[in-house]
């Protein structure tokens, strides 16, 4: 199976599709023409080889971000059986993730990913996940952010205490 496949450029960026083994699933990849493929390939092959701790974060901060939402907007019709999650690996089944862009990193040493999710929770915003150096660095509504930004901390931030 290859991890990135159907590479091709556009006229603003090069997007292609790589594989999420976490999800078991193939995602839109995209990054700048300006970026090197080598960079690209090593942050595809980290997206793969994500280590227990990280992937556990991801599940709590997903979690701590479903349950955030449900509990302040308890109006709404969630998908059948949101609400009985107890278990945060279970966080996952309501979690699709779409896309991985490869920011323009400062330091191509460090590797770093930003995923884009749909989630059952947050419908109308979704939902992002950025990694950089091997530390989860912000979960939270999707709003563009990419891993190198300083403020990461001032956005609905889940990783660093945001509660709506």
């Amino acid at each position: 199976m290859d991890l990135i496949r159907n590479i091709h450029k556009t006229e603003f960026e090069i997007i292609g599709e790589v594989y999420f083994k976490l999800f078991d699933r193939y995602i839109k990849l995209m990054f700048e023409e300006n970026i090197p493929r080598e960079y690209v390939e090593k942050c595809v092959i980290y997206l793969n080889s994500l280590d227990e701790n990280i992937i556990s974060t991801i599940f709590n901060f997903s979690f701590e971000f479903c349950k955030d939402v449900m509990m302040n907007y308890d109006e709404v019709e969630y998908v059948n059986g949101l609400a009985e999650v107890v278990n945060t690996k279970d966080i996952l089944k309501y979690i699709e993730p779409i896309s991985l862009t490869v920011d323009e990193p400062e330091n191509f040493d460090i590797l770093a990913i930003n995923i884009y999710c749909k989630c059952s929770w947050d419908m109308n915003n979704d939902m992002q996940i950025l990694i950089k150096h091997n530390q989860v660095v912000y979960i939270g509504v999707f709003d563009g952010l990419n891993p190198w930004q300083k403020n990461l901390s001032n956005w609905g931030n889940y990783v660093t205490g945001y509660k709506l």
